[in-house]
């Protein structure tokens, strides 16, 4: 993982920039993910964790996890499909964000745009390999790559 990943996810669990992660929310999100095996890998402190101590976190369960790139987000997408149609809707979105950053970080509005925008075959949900294309132009916008 890029630091600069790390720096963008570490942002997600603290919204009010304290530089400090409470470990009930690091928790929360550990939970939501449903994988028993980061369970095991990762241990949350008990105490507030600092970027560095993150950082060192995500490196230790990234290093543990298989070599293809594209895995931490087949396992975000399927913790986030939690009816296992094989498709996200936005009820599913919204309630991994509101789980994650808390009621009220994006809007309504928001959450719409990502699915039109991820949804290529417009059916209002997305797909694993939408999903999946999503994060590979994310990551290329982060690496300043042209995307189309």
């Amino acid at each position: 993982m890029r630091p600069e990943d790390i720096k963008e996810a570490f942002a997600l669990f603290d919204p009010q920039n304290t530089g400090r992660i409470e470990p009930s929310v690091f928790q929360n999100f550990l939970n939501s993910l449903g994988d028993e095996e980061l369970k095991q890998t990762i241990r949350i402190p008990n105490h507030a964790i600092d970027l560095k101590e993150f950082t060192d976190l995500m490196n230790r369960y990234n290093n543990d996890t298989s070599k293809d790139p594209e895995e931490p987000y087949r396992r975000a997408f399927q913790s986030i499909n939690r009816d296992g149609s094989g498709a996200v809707s936005s009820q599913e979105l919204r309630a991994a964000i509101q789980s994650l950053l808390g009621p009220n970080v994006l809007s309504e509005a928001d959450i719409d745009e990502i699915i039109t925008e991820g949804d290529v075959s417009g059916d209002g949900r997305i797909t694993l390999e939408e999903f999946l294309k999503i994060m590979q132009k994310s990551e290329k916008k982060h690496r300043g790559e042209h995307v189309l």
